[in-house]
């Protein structure tokens, strides 16, 4: 699964190996999206390049070889230990001391009881005022929803599918997701199932903690977490190291917390597996019994509760040379994607989950749609009556280098 989130203030690190001036030059970002690592470091080309066949399988001489032939150029030896070094010393390479670094942030995790925000001051705003001063800007903005008006009926909901992309390029699609949350009857519990942008062991990843934000804490529904476990076929929380960094599962709390303010909630935190290897495979996720016996046990759990609302939290595509295709993005680009997502949803909306599988199945995920998993999970539990399209939106590059589509869906 691909992904693209702006975030706010990152440490920022060019490295010194390669002392080039930050402005005037071509530089390349590199980002650790599991959050062992907090930088974000930015190097030249040259030492991209280099950086790029760092897999364990070439020596030294083998790295000088390589930029020989590419540059014409000679790099002495102590030149790349000085790289390697660096990017040691912020835990970019495998080994001693990034291995004592994973395993330390592990058992901290592992001993926490509470799941601390984050992307505050990084993703979102981190002070309470100012955090909610932003999030009601996404709903009285020009392109967000339309309130209920005076003599309208709410309405029970069964499920929505909000967006996961950043607040800023996407803070008026999730306002109209959460628009029906905030209008609709009530839950007592929101299941919520984010999409993983790191690899897992299992199907689904759980977490017992707590998950807490600027604007307060949310418990999960403890004893339906054990219900599940002890029913399923796997540990469920062998990946909850995945949730440590994972934003999708996050940013639907803080909407929730927004939107309904003082009412009180739990939540069901599930990250969702990708389904890469299944679409190489040209699988349905219900051939693997693995995942066919835990969306089973899960729907059997959570369909007859009363007063509770499912979350996918989902992105859809992801296409151009940022998220490895050659083709720019041009505006014709654009107008092709959003048919093929609109056609798309359009099995979403008639509550099909095995069609929209098949969608972009068909496709081999050629649009690199990262909501899927969650999205198809959700179809699985829900029990409603139809779905709706509330507002799709697009963000493209300004060099087209890439965009991503999403879209807000409301399932009574």
């Amino acid at each position: 699964m691909k992904t693209e989130m702006k975030v706010q203030n990152p440490k920022v690190r060019p490295l010194e190996a390669f002392p080039v001036q930050m402005s005037g030059r071509e530089m390349i970002g590199i980002k650790d999206t599991t959050g062992i690592s907090t930088e974000i470091i930015f190097v030249p080309p040259e030492a991209f390049f280099l950086i790029s066949l760092m897999d364990g399988t070439h020596s030294l001489r083998d790295l000088q070889a390589a930029y020989m032939h590419k540059y014409g150029e000679l790099l002495f030896t102590d030149k790349i230990e000085e790289l390697t070094d660096q990017l040691d010393s912020y835990y970019f390479l495998e080994g001693p001391r990034f291995l004592n670094h994973l395993r330390h942030i592990q058992e901290e995790f592992k001993a926490a009881d509470i799941r601390k925000a984050a992307f505050a001051g990084r993703g979102y705003e981190d002070h309470p005022e100012r955090l909610k001063a932003q999030l009601r800007g996404y709903f009285t903005d020009k392109e967000g929803p339309r309130p209920l008006e005076e003599g309208e009926k709410r309405r029970a909901i069964r499920g929505i599918v909000a967006p996961h992309i950043d607040f800023a390029r996407g803070g008026a699609c999730y306002a109209h997701a959460y628009n029906t949350v905030g209008e609709s009857t009530g839950a007592d519990l929101y299941v919520i199932l984010g999409t993983c942008h790191t690899p897992m062991t299992n199907p689904f990843a759980f977490t017992r903690k707590t998950f807490e934000t600027p604007l307060g804490k949310v418990a999960v529904e403890g004893e339906l977490v054990e219900k599940i476990t002890q029913r399923l076929p796997f540990d469920p929380f062998g990946d909850e190291f995945s949730h440590r960094q994972e934003h999708t599962i996050e940013f639907q709390v803080l909407l929730l917390q927004y939107i309904l303010g003082n009412r009180r909630f739990k939540i069901l935190p599930i990250l969702c597996s990708s389904f890469h290897e299944m679409i190489k495979q040209r699988a349905s996720p219900l051939e693997d019994p693995l995942y066919r016996e835990a969306i089973a046990i899960l729907k059997e759990v959570v369909s007859p509760l009363p007063h509770t609302c499912c979350i996918a939290s989902a992105d859809l595509a992801h296409v151009g040379p940022q998220f490895g295709d050659h083709e720019m993005v041009t505006p014709g680009v654009l107008a092709e994607v959003r048919g093929k997502d609109l056609e798309m949803l359009n099995s979403v909306e008639r509550l099909n989950e095995e069609d929209f599988y098949r969608f972009i199945l068909q496709e081999g995920d050629r649009r690199n749609i990262c909501g899927l998993p969650p999205i198809y999970a959700l179809l699985h539990l829900i029990e409603a009556q139809k779905g709706e399209l509330l507002k799709y939106q697009q963000w493209r590059d300004p060099q087209g280098m890439g965009m991503v589509s999403f879209a807000s869906m409301v399932f009574t």
